[in-house]
């Protein structure tokens, strides 16, 4: 993630940010649940109302910009903070893909950590089906830097299913949503509920 740092930090300084919107529901209730990557909050708000929710964003200006009451972390995904089995959930929307592969494994790890045994990890994250796949330069298979700096990398099924290969899988869907921008293009997620 290196690099990546100081672009995050701009992105999040801009009063307009390009995250924003309603949250996808989260699937998961109740008990303590981590989101690792919870920028200025937009999930973490919907986490709040049903569980004990910790925020964790290596962005201060993300953090500084996260109206929820919960605590929030500056940390690392790739080194947290936290005890072995501190959670009951974790959550990685929107996170792996802006990791190097090397990362990934890394955040996929301590994601594991984290988690008590049977506790469950949320991700969401976009797929080689998105509309946006192949735009940029690619710095790795699938990974692509974008004009705004920030790294892209879209996942396919089998993919993902090897990075988080030491959870069982509970759930695993590609969701693909029309998009307003160009007729026939999607917006495409992997979806999954994994088991520590």
């Amino acid at each position: 993630m290196e690099g990546q740092r100081e672009v995050w930090e701009r992105e999040y300084s801009i009063p307009d940010p390009l995250w924003k919107g309603p949250a996808p529901e989260p699937v998961l209730n109740g008990g303590r649940v981590l989101e690792l990557g919870c920028g200025n909050g937009k999930t973490l708000s919907a986490l709040v109302r049903r569980s004990e929710a910790v925020g964790l964003d290596h962005s201060m200006n993300a953090l500084r910009a996260c109206p929820v009451r919960a605590p929030l972390v500056r940390g690392d995904v790739l080194r947290l903070p936290f005890r072995d089995g501190s959670f009951d959930a974790v959550l990685l929307h929107h996170v792996l893909q802006h990791l190097m592969a090397d990362e990934r494994a890394a955040a996929a790890a301590e994601a594991f950590r984290a988690l008590r045994p049977g506790g469950l990890l949320s991700v969401r994250t976009f797929s080689v089906q998105d509309m946006r796949f192949g735009k940029g330069a690619e710095v790795e298979n699938h990974t692509f830097r974008r004009g705004n700096g920030i790294i892209y990398h879209y996942f396919e099924a089998d993919e993902l299913r090897a990075l988080l290969s030491r959870f069982e899988e509970a759930s695993l869907v590609e969701e693909t949503a029309p998009t307003k921008f160009a007729k026939g293009s999607v917006r495409a997620e992997l979806v999954g509920i994994f088991r520590r």
